[in-house]
Order: structure tokens, then C-alpha cells, then sequence
């Protein structure tokens, strides 16, 4: 492609306003997690929602063999959170910004605005990315609905 359309396709992008979660799971004792804008839902029966991982991400090895996932959803002033699962901390670190809880299937922020805990369905490739699905097994919602937004490289607020 043409750096032309590269430039624009970026651009593009950043015009897409996106809730920021962020994706947990567990293998053995080992939870891992990374924030993810890539998300959305796609069916209500099943129950089950999409998430995007780069196959670059040092997530990805752990999302693709495990068998549940956790997609928490931020609310609005969870930025710390956020930054520490988009790379700000080596993983390890990760879990000790925010509240966590550990004895689902997966770990989970206990404080999120919505925790949707998931049993991978199906993983394709496409380019340089996975594409998850999951099927809903269980979720927890937290009020008020106050999603944290990313668009054009900063946090936004719903308006």
C-alpha cells in the first residue's frame, strides 16, 4: 500500500471513538491482561462479543490458548488503569493498579463499569491480528454508566 493511504487509514482511525477495556485472563496462577479499544458486541444469541489482538502483543500467546477471558469495560476516570495495561507497566505490575478480583474464570476489575466474562468460541487471523470470539458466561455490571472513550490519541468524556 502506499504510504499515502497509510497516512489516511491512520487518521481514519483516529476518528473512531471507542469504549476502552481491558482484556484478563489466567493460565495456571499467571494472569495477564492489555488494554484493548477493539471490542464490540455481535450477537445476542449467543450471547458473545468480538475482541481484536495484535498477534504481536504479548497477550496474544496467553488469549489464544486459554479458554476464558474477562473484557472490563472502564468507566470514566480509570485512565491509570488503562495506561498500565497499555504497556506503561511490564505485565507482571499490572494487577496492582485498581481493585482486582481473582476467583472467576479470569481476573476481573471490581470496580468496572462492566466485567463480561467469556469462554473463547472461535479465533481467526486476518492480517496482523486475531479476531476472538466470546461467548458471554457470565457478567457484572456497575452504575452509573460512565464508559472511559479513547479517540485521536486522548480520553475523552461522553458528552
Amino acid at each position: 500500500m502506499s504510504d499515502k493511504i497509510d497516512d489516511q487509514f491512520r487518521q481514519a482511525m483516529r476518528r473512531m471513538a471507542a469504549t476502552v477495556t481491558v482484556i484478563t485472563a489466567r493460565q495456571g496462577e499467571a494472569n495477564a491482561g492489555m488494554t484493548a479499544t477493539a471490542v464490540t458486541s455481535l450477537s445476542m444469541e449467543p450471547h458473545s462479543l468480538l475482541v481484536c489482538i495484535n498477534k504481536a502483543a504479548g497477550f496474544h500467546k496467553m488469549i489464544s490458548s486459554t479458554e476464558f477471558f474477562c473484557v472490563n469495560i472502564l468507566r470514566h476516570g480509570q485512565h491509570e488503569i488503562s495506561r498500565a495495561f497499555g504497556g506503561k507497566l511490564i505485565p507482571e505490575g499490572r494487577f496492582a493498579v485498581g481493585s482486582w478480583g481473582h476467583e472467576r474464570c479470569a481476573p476481573y476489575l471490581k470496580d468496572a463499569q462492566a466485567a463480561i466474562f467469556c469462554r473463547r468460541a472461535n479465533l481467526f487471523e486476518h492480517g496482523t491480528h486475531s479476531i476472538i470470539i466470546g461467548e458471554a458466561v457470565e457478567v457484572l455490571l456497575g452504575d452509573p454508566i460512565a464508559p472511559l472513550i479513547y479517540a485521536d490519541g486522548q480520553y475523552c468524556t461522553v458528552v
